[in-house]
């Protein structure tokens, strides 16, 4: 649908829209997904350069329907910037039409949503040229059929929601001293702090060595004194609850809490000899075990959990594996300059994950050689302006998640600037 206003067809007129066939080609005067007042609400605006449709040479089409080329390659959208971001409500709130204080608006300007909804982006925001929101999300809903109230665009207290991108959290940036669930031995985790034959099946979900969770809090005992040599944790974000509930126990002796990569409960006994304690895989063209703790050049910051989401992403061939440490020694002297924690959020994936999330046909994720990172304290453009004249390969930025660089080892090539 091409139409005269980046809004939805329901809030235009007819004589504002006009159907287009899929296929369709038309050869452009220009293009633009944004100007200097932000995006275009998940619009693409096209000036034809051979044609007019209904007297207008200037048009707007949701980004999700079309793509635009140059010489056979698709210049927009950039690589990797069709992973679907997706706002989670981590409590029950309030939707807004104006980032303010609930009881200044009238009904008709809020909606009320539960603990758990979510909903794919188009794009999202935290601040403008005049500043933050008020402590709020902006946030425009990508599906039309996920609108709210018919409308896309909305503001959610930001301790009340969080954003995500190939699942993990982009917005706001994991606080690095959160309490992290680290499973290290098979076990449950329980819904009472009990011996599991006591327990109903739906009062126990099994965990994996190498599980790592993100919690608001944890306790190993209360006034009545301790929980039977269980931990008791509750996760921070809705997208872990396991079975619908984010609190659990877990015994003492299969896990421990941390807190910026120190043990803080159990006490740390003295160290033993060095030894990884993630989940066991293996790798293809290797007959050694990997695991998901386990640098992946030695003394090296990247894990083999980081480039392979914790061993659910097992590379397919040798090759993939030689391009996962190739990337890992070309950002290793990156991350030593930069001297701050990176978060990796998305690096190799097969295929089918890649369809999934909305990936590039031809990303260089699909063959282990890009990484979506975050960098504690920095910008996606101030990581991309420090590296950008000694990075070998691809470096990319994106509007709609500004906290996010694309970093990769294939052709050398730019975006997004």
């Amino acid at each position: 649908m091409f139409v005269l206003r980046p809004e939805p067809p329901s809030q235009l007129a007819a004589n504002e829209q006009v159907a287009i066939a899929a296929g369709s080609t038309y050869p452009l005067q220009s293009y633009a997904y944004a100007d200097i007042n932000g995006g275009f609400n998940g619009h693409i605006k096209v000036a034809l350069s051979d044609r007019t449709i209904g007297g207008f040479n200037t048009w707007f089409v949701p980004s999700k329907d079309a793509q635009v080329e140059a010489d056979g390659v698709v210049v927009y959208p950039y690589e990797d910037q069709e992973s679907m971001s997706v706002l989670w409500i981590n409590t029950g709130t309030l939707l807004k039409r104006r980032p303010l204080d609930s009881t200044l608006l009238p009904a008709s300007e809020t909606v009320a949503v539960s603990r758990g909804q979510t909903y794919t982006l188009q794009s999202y925001a935290f601040a403008d040229s005049q500043g933050n929101f008020n402590n709020h999300i902006k946030f425009a809903i990508r599906n039309s059929q996920d609108f709210v109230n018919g409308l896309s665009t909305w503001f959610v207290f930001t301790p009340h929601a969080f954003v995500t991108l190939d699942d993990d959290v982009v917005y706001p940036r994991p606080d690095p001293n959160a309490f992290m669930l680290r499973v290290t031995a098979n076990t449950l985790f329980k819904r009472r702090p009990v011996d599991s034959s006591q327990l109903a099946p739906q009062e126990q979900a099994p965990a994996l060595p190498g599980t790592v969770l993100t919690l608001s809090s944890y306790a190993f005992a209360n006034a009545q004194g301790s929980f039977n040599g269980h931990i008791r944790f509750a996760l921070k974000y809705v997208k872990d609850d396991i079975q619908g509930f984010n609190t659990w126990y877990v015994y003492q002796g299969h896990a421990r809490v941390e807190r910026a990569g120190v043990v803080v409960y159990p006490p740390p006994a003295p160290p033993p000899p060095p030894q990884y304690v993630g989940r066991p895989f293996k790798l293809p063209g290797n007959t050694s075990t990997f695991y998901t703790d386990q640098p992946i050049i030695p003394g090296g910051s990247f894990t083999w959990g980081e480039a392979t989401r914790d061993a659910t992403r097992i590379p397919e061939t040798q090759t993939i594996v030689d391009n996962i440490i190739g990337l890992a020694r070309a950002l290793q002297p990156v991350r030593d300059r930069l001297n701050r924690p990176f978060q990796i959020n998305s690096w190799y994936r097969p295929p089918a994950i890649n369809a999934a999330v909305g990936g590039a046909s031809q990303s260089q994720h699909l063959v282990g050689k890009a990484a979506d990172i975050q960098v504690q304290g920095m910008s996606g453009r101030q990581v991309a302006n420090a590296v950008m004249l000694t990075w070998p390969g691809g470096v990319g930025i994106y509007s709609n998640i500004p906290n996010i660089i694309h970093l990769d080892t294939g052709p050398r090539r730019t975006w997004g600037f």
